[in-house]
């Protein structure tokens, strides 16, 4: 009995997986924009949905060298679009902005000083401007995962920013900052961004970007487990989850007979979004499912590995 169960739960796996559409294009164009000079291209690359690009160490035009040890902060980011996510090859800038070159760090923006400050803009392949902010398809994400390498955290403490303070990613508009659409998760080596739409982001401690009335806002309503992404992956990928409370979680991996992979968290954990990366370098390639076990309720999801 046991062994048909298995193997009717294997057939219905497989057959409720879906093969991975054809990927749209995403051309990628980095700038650098002083406060005082025009904006210089740093460089330029493409990738597709579902592909994690790592922005490349480059040395700066001279007239940007004060800015050196600001972009050299960024050096190592991860960023990609979720499969799924586009509806259309399209060509992205990336402005590295409001930098003042005179201190080498960012303009403070709303009287913060930040981290990260970035202007986006969004065209179609022809260079045709799309509609600002730019939306993602609705459930979709794109990621920037910034590594907290030394000249990251060496940067964050010239900005007078906190560098033991937690770290947020918010929008900023004409009339203040924004968390519709964004939400931040943190932990030792890196802090990420999970952006739904592309307009102006800034970084800055949590304190100074947050009110009382915005995080409440902004806290998970229910427990949820996300899609993991990148879906499929090889030999890492990231699960998010939320708690709209303080709750013992479990969070483990099993493969399709139900035996168990890992254990990825056993823990209390405080209200909010977490994220956790699963390493699945000693397993085979195939159908796996991760399983949260929270206050009380249980939620499952499908992911692949392709080696």
């Amino acid at each position: 009995m046991k062994k048909i169960f298995y193997f009717s739960l294997l057939f219905a796996l497989a057959g409720s997986f879906q093969l991975t559409r054809a990927q749209h294009k995403i051309a990628i164009q980095f700038f650098a924009q002083a406060t005082n000079l025009g904006a210089v291209e740093i460089y330029a690359d493409t990738i597709n949905e579902g592909q994690i690009y790592t922005i490349q160490q480059k040395t700066l035009p001279s007239s940007y060298g004060g800015a050196q040890a600001l972009y050299d902060a960024l050096v190592g980011t991860e960023f990609y679009f979720q499969s799924g996510s586009l509806n259309q090859d399209i060509v992205i800038g990336f402005f590295i902005s409001d930098i003042d070159l005179s201190t080498g760090s960012y303009a403070s923006q709303n009287a913060v000083n930040v981290f990260f400050d970035v202007n986006f803009s969004v065209s179609d392949w022809n260079g045709n401007l799309l509609s600002e902010p730019f939306n993602l398809n609705s459930g979709t994400y794109a990621i920037l995962k910034i590594n907290k390498t030394t000249a990251f955290n060496t940067f964050i403490a010239k900005t007078g920013l906190d560098i033991n303070a937690a770290l947020k990613f918010v929008y900023e508009t004409s009339t203040g900052f924004d968390l519709t659409g964004i939400s931040t998760t943190e932990d030792a080596s890196s802090v990420t961004a999970e952006i739904s739409h592309f307009s102006h982001i800034v970084g800055s401690n949590a304190s100074s970007v947050t009110g009382i009335k915005e995080q409440t806002k902004n806290m998970p309503l229910q427990f949820a487990l996300k899609q993991n992404y990148p879906n499929p992956f090889n030999p890492s990928t990231n699960i998010t989850y939320e708690l709209p409370k303080s709750s013992f979680v479990q969070l483990t991996v099993y493969n399709i007979l139900g035996e168990k992979i890992a254990t990825l968290v056993n823990a209390t954990k405080d209200a909010g979004v977490h994220s956790v990366q699963f390493n699945a370098g000693n397993i085979t390639s195939g159908l796996y499912i991760y399983q949260l076990k929270a206050g009380n309720v249980t939620l499952s999801r499908k992911m692949m590995l392709l080696k």
